[in-house]
């Protein structure tokens, strides 16, 4: 594995202050290609992607916390059904009962008519709730 050097690091982290590459050349004291060729290379790549993911999980709080003030000030229904799913509150997932049906062979279309309209139910709930 390449080791990127200590200009790389220092454009790394001018790249996630937002500069642009002339920018980021001109404070190093480097061509702008450089810059450019770097950000071509794996090993540069890959230093980035975890430099970057860092840097967000510093303002993950501040992330979260004006997320709550946009579902509860705005009303809005998309963000609290994110929130609720990042806590494990809500999910997309839906259990089927597989209980069997048949009774002697015979299929009790009741029953499967009564399952379905509960199933539609549930969804038509839940998007009363999204909405």
């Amino acid at each position: 594995m390449k080791y990127l050097n200590e200009n790389q690091y220092k454009a790394i982290g001018l790249l996630l202050e937002g500069k642009k590459n002339v920018e980021i050349a001109e404070e190093l004291g480097i061509h702008r290609n450089t810059v450019t060729n770097w950000l071509k290379e794996d090993s540069f790549q890959a230093e980035l992607r975890k430099a970057a993911t860092r840097h967000g999980q510093h303002r993950l709080g501040e992330l979260v916390d004006r997320m709550y003030s946009t579902a509860i000030n705005e009303g809005s229904a998309a963000m609290a059904k994110l929130l609720l799913q990042m806590q494990g509150m809500l999910t997309d997932k839906v259990n089927v009962d597989q209980t069997i049906t048949k009774k002697e062979g015979i299929v009790n279309y009741n029953t499967i008519d009564e399952e379905i309209a509960s199933f539609a139910k549930r969804l038509e709930d839940e998007s009363d709730i999204e909405h």
